[in-house]
């Protein structure tokens, strides 16, 4: 089969046969290193297995009649009034609280894509709460695995009998159970993602020993996102959101780090940010395919390499109107937090405010206490 990418195979073979021959010709010290080959791109077969969303309308009412905030429109961070900052990272507060750069989740071959956008968006709101010195004061990573199955069995009641999960489940799950360190609890090791333990919980459910620790961390709040506006309030408040949607996108960025519109996606991702570019709103999108699914220049910010920025005002408009788009607080109330995270300067926003990250101790788990 001839591979998807073949040109990046051509030009990196044609690459190989120079430095060989340049090398044979004594131009070129033998030690010499080769370019790797590159990296196969995803045909579509390998992106509609791992896009795993369950539109159900009826599922999304019946959690959302219930909330306390129904839309984040309603909440008091959703009615601020107070101009909002022309770009925010939310990457940043990770970076900043633990020294590193935040790590590229990849579900595998699996549709989990459900609990990996909602554990995004839950640890970017965690990782912004912890910046501000609020919550708890370590930070661990959170275990997709309890997520989905939880998700499926615990809320949807197994009603799904394939891959896949509705975001408004998976929201609901994190807010009346909670979320699971990826560490290892008792007798089940979840410090590294398994796809086999994914499908087993998707499945069977949460084990009733990991729904004991989920309950000691549930996120207090959880709420719709409908909109490009409330999406942009929600950011600048530190709230990160999942969302759940069918718009497809291009696989190659940009010169700005920008994925076009193509194709449908029964897909959940984290929008983790927003930046305006060439005059023009986009938000930041990070997917759960792995560093390299996305390839091209990263766009402004030094964002994660596994994600792309999209057009705000309509296309993720567009996704959030499908209605099954959640935010997470971790403080009850949705609180307006004024983060005062840049300093306006000619050239670009800087930080305001520099956490140091030679810290004492090593900051590792947040979690809603």
């Amino acid at each position: 089969m001839i591979p998807k990418n073949w040109k990046a195979y051509l030009v990196w073979a044609i690459g190989i046969a120079v430095i060989t021959a340049l090398i044979a010709l004594g131009l070129l010290p033998k030690d010499t290193p080769m370019p790797p080959p590159p990296v196969p791109a995803f045909d579509e077969a390998q992106i509609q297995e791992r896009c795993g969303w369950q539109r159900d309308d009826e599922a999304v009412k019946t959690i959302a009649d219930v909330l306390v905030f129904k839309v984040f429109a309603n909440t008091p961070a959703g009615q601020a009034e107070d101009p909002l900052p022309d770009h925010v990272y939310l990457w940043d507060s990770f970076s900043k609280v633990l020294g590193r750069a935040p790590p590229s989740k990849d579900q595998g071959q699996i549709g989990s894509c459900v609990s990996f956008g909602t554990n995004n968006a839950v640890t970017y709101t965690l990782a912004t709460q912890l910046m501000q010195g609020g919550g708890a004061d370590q930070f661990r990573d959170i275990a997709e695995e309890v997520t989905y199955g939880g998700s499926r069995v615990q809320v949807g009641g197994g009603k799904i009998r394939g891959d896949g999960s509705v975001g408004a489940w998976a929201a609901q799950f994190v807010n009346k159970w909670g979320i699971v360190a990826r560490e290892k609890q008792g007798q089940y090791d979840l410090s590294t993602y398994s796809v086999q333990r994914c499908r087993e919980f998707g499945q069977t459910g949460v084990p009733a020993p990991l729904q004991d620790v989920a309950r000691k961390h549930p996120v207090k709040d959880i709420t719709q996102v409908k909109s490009w506006g409330e999406a942009k309030k929600a950011l600048a408040s530190g709230y990160a959101i999942a969302v759940c949607s069918n718009q497809g996108f291009t696989m190659q960025r940009d010169a700005n780090g920008i994925c076009k519109p193509s194709g449908s996606w029964a897909h959940c991702m984290a929008l983790i940010g927003y930046a305006s570019i060439n005059g023009k709103e986009y938000g930041r999108i990070e997917n759960s395919w792995g560093p390299t699914a996305h390839t091209g220049p990263l766009g402004p910010g030094n964002p994660p390499p596994s994600g792309f920025y999209a057009d705000g005002p309509s296309v993720i408009h567009r996704m959030l109107q499908q209605g099954d788009s959640w935010a997470f607080s971790a403080v009850q109330g949705w609180p307006v937090r004024k983060l005062n995270w840049f300093i306006r300067h000619d050239n670009r926003a800087e930080p305001l405010e520099r956490l140091a990250l030679n810290r004492q101790r090593e900051v590792l788990y947040a979690m809603a206490p």
